[in-house]
């Protein structure tokens, strides 16, 4: 076979490293709460978050019951998780309840439970791939 002829069906390519969802944690500050997915590993993360009329989680399409006025959809595209992650019930702030699961080999799914209405949110990356970090504010007096 000449050198550089390709033959079909033979190529391979590499997987692509992926990220692990390591924890999520929720905090209270002054004028938000936080809910921040702690991340490790190599692997090139994007994620998505939208405000979502029920919980259905990819994969299996499984209704999942949130706690909370309304629910937010984070999917974290890239990312993996090895263990499951225990739902987290708060009060005293702008959210409810967390509820992540992993819904494919590449995709982490988390619906957060806001405690009023549809709060302003913001969604920001920090590291590499470091954390996603999910801000939901209160709303202005």
């Amino acid at each position: 076979m000449p050198p550089g002829l390709v033959v079909p069906g033979t190529e391979t390519n590499a997987p692509l490293p992926i990220a692990e969802v390591t924890a999520v944690a929720i905090e209270h500050l002054d004028d938000r709460s936080r809910v921040t997915y702690h991340l490790s590993g190599t692997g090139t993360v994007t994620w998505k978050v939208e405000y979502v009329s029920e919980a259905i989680r990819g994969g299996d399409n499984h209704v999942v019951d949130v706690n909370g006025s309304s629910i937010l959809q984070i999917d974290i595209m890239g990312a993996t998780a090895l263990q499951q992650f225990p739902p987290i019930e708060t009060s005293g702030g702008t959210i409810s309840s967390v509820e992540t699961a992993l819904v494919s080999g590449e995709i982490v799914q988390s619906f957060v439970g806001t405690a009023a209405g549809r709060p302003e949110f913001q969604a920001t990356g920090m590291g590499s791939p470091g954390q996603i970090v999910v801000d939901v504010f209160y709303a202005p007096a």
